[in-house]
């Protein structure tokens, strides 16, 4: 009981802030954060409008937002339906500083070098060239972080106590980390990386209220990763405020019990996640809609409704502003010039578009032997030209107008992922497979899913060793019903029909 009354407390310290002070307080679970919005002329016409935007539940894992219907951008309180593009942050090349706090106190000394192996592997083995961290300690004082390219601390993390046994330098640990990065570049995304247990030498509430309201303010995001060895929980309602304040994330290694390395090394690895595969935005507005100098949000809808802050869009610099002119007013050599070459580089990204389709249809896993009795091939079937009258399929939709069936990954580092089905989905370990899952327990080809036109779907399993489950059922093939709990190793799936 006590266990659940905390948690339920931290949940509730995070969620109860909602992005912006309308948003639906039915949907605590899940919350959207514009971090950045970039304005500049497109190659061909009009303008290109960027938006950072961190859609997450509550304990980190992204959220699905590739449905195009899923996704609404307000200039103002007008709603613009401008065709846009969905990216990752790891694309774009653009720069991150990042500043991990460490608590070092005497009674960290078990899990530290836990700690320092998750944060080496899974943290800075992840992150691009482009990032830039510093990793700090605090326990009777702080150190001073100093930010150096990611490359120069890979293999290098080890982590030591202090072998002080008194509350640590919380709060002067996080007022120099918010130092180094107001110094640091001023375009790159920029966050703080807690772990601890929430003690705090200070023990001053307004002042952690202060911190994280100074550090949302400063575009700084304040990830948290709590973690009591004494089981001393209320201490964790620490970070979970200044997780709420910046905007931030909180992970709760082990949920109270003594977390495992398997339980630091899942932590770390969904926070790399959350940085690399930050959804990216890019709209294409008209110019003469004007969307410089307004404010912005963006609502999600369908299964993950929130509501984001709301962000100024940033003016049009002056050279940038004289291309976007001319190229919508006049100067038509100029304009001629960038529609020819705005072409030629869309006919380069769709050749190696196609490209990559053909080597990604080449690497999908053989036919397997032993197929069972009856089963459809796995062959992708060729469109045909709908006939006279015949309904045609929206992006999103089958044919009937149904919506099409997808998986939604319930648990581990990729839960809350929601993947589209199509006829022929694989599952299993094998490069190649359309869910690849490769903890150990799952076979090379493990099961198949196949669909009909109707978006009936049938499951497979192909002689796994360790069997395909739905509704904890052992199954060769069965037929899919909307909600149907599908267990494969260790990763277990809801099937969505509606």
């Amino acid at each position: 009981m006590k266990r659940a009354f905390v948690t339920a407390l931290l949940v509730l310290a995070f969620a109860s802030r909602a992005a912006r002070a309308d948003e639906d307080p039915t949907h605590p679970s899940y919350r959207a954060v514009i971090d950045r919005v970039e304005l500049e002329p497109s190659s061909l016409a009009g303008l290109r409008l960027r938006v950072y935007l961190s859609a997450l539940a509550i304990g980190g894992q992204l959220l699905d937002l590739s449905d195009p219907k899923s996704i609404k951008l307000y200039i103002g309180s007008s709603e613009r339906k401008y065709p846009y593009a969905l990216g990752t942050y790891a694309a774009t090349g653009s720069p991150i500083d990042i500043v991990v706090l460490v608590q070092v106190t005497s009674d960290f000394a078990d899990a530290l070098p836990m700690i320092s192996d998750s944060l080496d592997r899974e943290l800075l083995g992840h992150l691009g060239d482009k990032v830039k961290i510093g990793i700090s300690t605090y326990g009777d004082a702080a150190s001073v972080p100093k930010l150096v390219p990611v490359k120069q601390l890979r293999s290098k993390v080890a982590l030591a106590t202090d072998n002080s046994t008194g509350d640590p330098a919380l709060s002067d640990a996080i007022d120099r980390a918010l130092i180094v990065l107001k110094k640091a570049d001023p375009d790159a995304r920029k966050m703080i990386v807690i772990v601890g247990d929430g003690r705090d030498a200070a023990a001053d509430h307004d002042r952690v209220t202060k911190t994280g309201d100074r550090a949302a303010k400063d575009g700084v995001r304040v990830h948290t990763v709590a973690y009591s060895p004494a089981d001393l929980r209320r201490p964790l309602l620490v970070l979970g405020e200044l997780s709420k304040r910046s905007l931030g994330t909180l992970r709760w290694p082990g949920q109270g019990r003594k977390p495992t390395i398997d339980s630091w090394t899942e932590a770390f690895s969904q926070l790399a996640t959350e940085i690399d595969k930050q959804h990216v935005l890019t709209f294409f507005a008209p110019v003469e809609d004007e969307v410089a100098g307004k404010k912005l949000h963006i609502v999600t809808v369908g299964r993950t409704e929130t509501t984001s802050n709301e962000v100024k869009v940033p003016e049009l610099a002056e050279a940038a502003a004289s291309v976007a002119s001319a190229t919508s007013q006049g100067h038509p050599l100029l304009r001629w010039l960038l529609i020819g070459g705005g072409v030629m580089v869309g006919a380069i990204v769709l050749l190696g578009l196609v490209g990559f389709l053909m080597t990604k249809r080449q690497s999908r896993p053989a036919q397997v032997p032993n197929m069972p009795p009856g089963m459809p091939g796995t062959a992708s079937i060729a469109p045909r030209a709908p006939a006279k009258g015949a309904p045609v399929a929206q992006p999103g939709l089958l044919p009937n107008g149904r919506p099409i069936p997808a998986l939604l990954i319930t648990n581990g580092p990729r839960a809350g992922e929601r993947l589209m089905l199509r006829h022929g989905f694989w599952i299993g370990k094998q490069a190649g497979c359309d869910l690849l899952i490769e903890d150990g327990y799952t076979s090379s080809q493990h099961a198949q899913i196949v669909m009909d036109g109707n978006g009936i779907c049938r499951l497979y399993d192909y002689n796994s060793t360790n069997g395909t489950f739905v509704n904890t059922q052992r199954i060769k093939d069965v037929t899919l019903e909307h909600g149907a709990t599908i267990r494969i190793g260790s990763t277990e799936l809801r099937f969505l029909a509606q």
